[in-house]
């Protein structure tokens, strides 16, 4: 049986190409939150460090249709993406 509507296929970086392309999206937020404007780093000491580095952030996610392309990510704190990817209310106690 033919689907109507066909998953679309999305660009999935992996390995260095993934690398890269996390490197390109902190270069071009500069190092801040592309959402509170708060300082993000890519690296802390050469390290990644998840509570303060930068996160790369899908706008669409893979299963709906979004891809590892630069109009599709934002840069994002620990803060801003805990909070739009969880809620609010996460680490809350509730």
């Amino acid at each position: 049986m033919i689907r109507a509507d066909p998953k679309p296929v999305t660009l999935r970086l992996k390995g260095k190409k993934k690398t890269e392309f996390r490197k390109a999206v902190a270069k071009r937020a500069l190092g801040f939150c592309e959402i509170c404007g708060g300082y993000a780093p890519r690296l802390v000491d050469g390290r990644f460090n998840r509570l303060w580095c930068g996160h790369v952030a899908h706008i669409k996610s893979y299963g709906a249709g979004g891809g590892d392309t630069m109009d599709n990510v934002k840069w994002k704190c620990n803060h801003c993406h805990i909070e739009i990817e969880h809620g609010p209310q996460w680490g809350k106690g509730a």
